[in-house]
């Protein structure tokens, strides 16, 4: 009776089932016309699937286990839970007969770049034999590519139906596990990533150095989008703490708030902690320190999106700790982030167009759907956040202005320590006894550094008042990505889709600004804030919701912080645009609106602007901007240019003649020797095409470098011309010459980086016009030699 020999299969279920079944089915084909042993596959009966961290069915029996091994496997897969499984059963084995079984057979389906945990490394004794081919592409990319890699495919497949005939016939059975042997095992995958935790450790540190003071959070209560009643429902109790408390409001946080309020060093401190916690077992000072992790986790997985999005698994440790990625074990950040040792911290998603943030956030909450014990904090101004989606698990909270002591403490550590620098400290400390305005607006560190560069430029006369406000608000306002100079940027679909000019958004956020006066918070109902930018050919066509999307990346102002909220980021910078728009905005109502909301602060700013608009140094923009002053252009159209299809020269005063003219030349014919050709066809524009003729004096090609846009070149009846080096140089795509005397094709067209097509005519004797093959020692099979017959 033929033995039969069961096997199953470990796999990232959900990824290319196409492809593994085709997989199998070859892998199936092979074993029953092998002559062989019989094997029979261990499948998953009907039913609801299991969980990723339930394992592969049939790895506690079978006698083999196929092993598919990728990126995936090990990051998304089941692969954790599996070689527990299996490490157990050969541990068990080896306990009971001396002998280690080996149940495991390891194949590539993708190419892994990861160190392989020792387990696997050790049972990989398949990867020795087959083709190049397996090692670099996988069976992933062989089995869909099977036409093109049949050979090495076939290959592949007999040694993997070889390799395991060995396996059953010749190895020692690994003993069966019940179900609680089973739940019971060690996990293998992770035996060697204490080594390698220390190693990245060592190597990963923070982007941004802390703030010297402390910070205070807002936090607000458990959010739940999908029961608040459209703004109407009372906002919930904010809970004031210190913002090393961060990790009590839970393992899913959302950080909301304007651009500069320093959500970048808050994200450094939680690293700084993570780092500078020690590990049991360091002595009794590193015991005393134990549990000053946030959240327990002494790794930090701090990523930025600002260069598009966000890493994958694998690529984390690449980019925070390159040094150390060479010896990094595969799957380590899935298993640090699935066990929640690790943290993850995302920012910088404000960098990214508005329409590409839906893409982050669905890989975000994938992620954290996988790992559910991994903490999470996310950076955030509220724009594009799925509110709807992220439930009661997400707790809000905000980074609260710095307090009076902690902008001068702040700034003491931010001044240079030059005279010059303590002059300009000391002049704007005195500033800030007498003018609440300014320290509250100085409340975000990246305002307060720039008053202090404001107040510096300015030395030895005192910066006017209106100048250190414009100068601190402008400090957090972006400019977006296709507003840059260059090529304009493609467009993004989503609230980005049509972008919304500098002016526009300007007006409205003094508009806003306006329009909220009366509110004593800084958060704004959703209605209160649509209601004030809805103003009929006030914004061109942007419509108000996508003008307060924009302004959250733009102007500071926090889009949702909540369900149906906006905030501007303190009452002062509401105050300050409100002055700019009242001052710079005719018929707005200043004394009306000033009657029904009397503030001392914002009569006295808007008293100063007024005085500022008179004199000679008005500041007509809210807000600075990085770009030079605006391009003044002519009252009338520009002349419009002389073109002409053709020009034939005869000497250098003509070439010239065309140059002054501005007349687009598309194709220069020049007979007769002219003078002066590498200097003038440069500055010709439009030249497409040139023609040298009846030139005896011709010995080389002038210079072409400088011609951008010439592609095609004639040479007609210049016997002498030798030298055709100015090719190698230029964009000429195209080498016509007539005649060419009986010689090789010389060396430089071979240099020629653009150079397509070469007609070259000889003379010779025969029958008629010949066209012939180049010669054997060219190498552009587009060069063609004709003999003319002579007359």
């Amino acid at each position: 009776m033929v033995p039969v020999y069961r096997y199953a299969v470990s796999y990232a279920h959900g990824r290319d089932e196409a492809w593994v079944a085709r997989f199998l089915g070859e892998l199936r084909r092979r074993l029953d016309t092998g002559g062989g042993p019989q094997f029979h596959r261990l499948v998953s009966p009907s039913g609801p699937p299991k969980g990723r961290e339930e394992g592969s069915y049939g790895v506690r029996t079978a006698d083999i286990v196929l092993a598919l091994c990728s990126p995936a496997y090990f990051n998304e897969g089941p692969a954790q839970r599996d070689w527990a499984v299996l490490a157990l059963r050969r541990s068990l084995g080896q306990g009971r007969t001396g002998i280690a079984p080996q149940p495991a057979l390891p194949l590539v389906w993708e190419p892994v770049d990861r160190r392989l945990p020792e387990p696997i490394a050790t049972a990989d004794t398949f990867s020795a034999g087959p083709p190049t081919e397996y090692r670099s592409l996988g069976l992933a990319l062989m089995t869909m590519q099977a036409t093109r890699y049949r050979e090495a495919l076939d290959r592949v497949l007999d040694g993997i139906v070889a390799r395991m005939t060995e396996m059953a016939t010749a190895g020692a059975p690994a003993p069966e596990l019940d179900e609680r042997l089973a739940g019971e095992a060690p996990d293998a995958l992770s035996a060697d990533d204490a080594a390698f935790t220390e190693r990245f450790r060592k190597e990963v540190a923070p982007a941004l150095p802390a703030l010297p003071v402390a910070r205070t959070l807002s936090a607000h209560g458990a959010m739940d989008a999908r029961n608040a009643e459209p703004d109407e429902s009372a906002p919930q109790p904010d809970h004031v703490l210190a913002a090393e408390l961060l990790p009590e409001l839970g393992r899913r946080i959302l950080l909301v708030g304007p651009p500069g309020a320093g959500h970048s060093t808050e994200l450094a401190r939680l690293v700084d902690r993570a780092l500078d916690d020690a590990s049991p077992g360091q002595g009794g000072g590193g015991l005393d320190r134990v549990g000053r992790a946030p959240w327990g986790c002494r790794i930090p997985f701090v990523l930025s999106a600002r260069s598009g999005g966000l890493p994958r698994l694998d690529g984390i440790v690449p980019t925070l700790a390159p040094l150390a990625a060479p010896r990094e074990p595969v799957g380590w950040v899935a298993r640090q982030l699935r066990s929640g040792r690790a943290f993850l911290a995302v920012d910088d998603l404000d960098a990214l167009p508005a329409g590409n943030r839906a893409a982050v956030w669905e890989w975000l909450l994938r992620l954290l759907e996988t790992h559910p014990q991994a903490p999470c904090v996310i950076a955030t101004n509220g724009t594009g956040v799925p509110w709807t989606r992220l439930g009661d698990a997400f707790r809000i909270a905000g980074l609260r202005p710095l307090s009076p002591d902690d902008v001068r403490t702040f700034l003491d550590s931010r001044a240079p320590s030059s005279p010059g620098g303590r002059q300009a400290l000391g002049v704007l400390l005195r500033q800030f006894d007498t003018d609440p305005l300014l320290v509250g607006v100085a409340g975000r560190p990246a305002a307060a550094a720039a008053l202090l560069r404001a107040a510096g430029a300015g030395l030895p006369a005192p910066v006017p008042r209106y100048r250190l406000l414009r100068a601190a608000v402008s400090a957090v306002w972006h400019r977006a990505r296709g507003e840059t100079a260059g090529p304009p940027a493609p467009p993004v679909p989503g609230l980005a889709a049509n972008r919304v000019s500098d002016s526009v958004l300007r007006a409205a956020s003094g508009r806003l600004a306006v329009a909220t006066l009366a509110l004593d918070s800084s958060r704004i109902p959703l209605r209160t804030a649509l209601s004030a930018l809805r103003t009929p050919g006030a914004f061109d066509t942007a419509s108000p919701e996508r003008l307060l999307a924009t302004l959250a990346d733009r102007a500071g102002v926090v889009f949702r912080p909540g369900p149906d909220t906006v905030a501007f980021p303190s009452p002062e910078v509401r105050t300050f645009l409100a002055a700019y728009h009242l001052a710079h905005t005719p018929g707005t109502g200043t004394d009306e609106l000033l009657g029904h909301q009397p503030s001392a602060e914002l009569v006295e700013l808007l008293a100063q602007l007024r005085t500022a608009e008179a004199g000679t140094d008005a500041a007509r923009s809210v807000l600075a901007t990085s770009a030079g002053p605006p391009r003044r252009l002519p009252a009338g159209p520009p002349p419009l240019r002389r073109a002409v299809l053709r020009a034939v020269v005869r000497s250098s005063a003509e070439v010239h003649a065309l140059l002054r003219s501005g007349t687009a030349v598309p194709e220069l014919r020049c007979s007769g020797p002219v003078g002066g050709l590498a200097e003038t066809l440069p500055r010709l524009p439009g030249l497409r095409s040139l023609v040298l003729a009846d030139d005896p004096s011709l010995l080389a090609l002038p210079e072409l470098a400088g011609c951008r846009s010439l592609r095609s070149v004639r040479v007609l009846r210049c016997p002498h011309l030798r030298d055709l080096t100015a090719l190698e140089s230029s964009t000429v795509m195209f080498l016509d010459i007539d005649p060419w005397p009986d010689l090789p094709v010389p060396d430089g067209l071979r240099r020629a980086p653009w150079l397509s097509r070469v007609n070259l005519v000889t003379g010779g004797r025969g029958p008629g016009p010949t066209a012939g093959p180049a010669p054997a020692d060219t190498m552009f099979p587009e060069v063609r030699i004709r003999r003319r017959l002579h007359s």
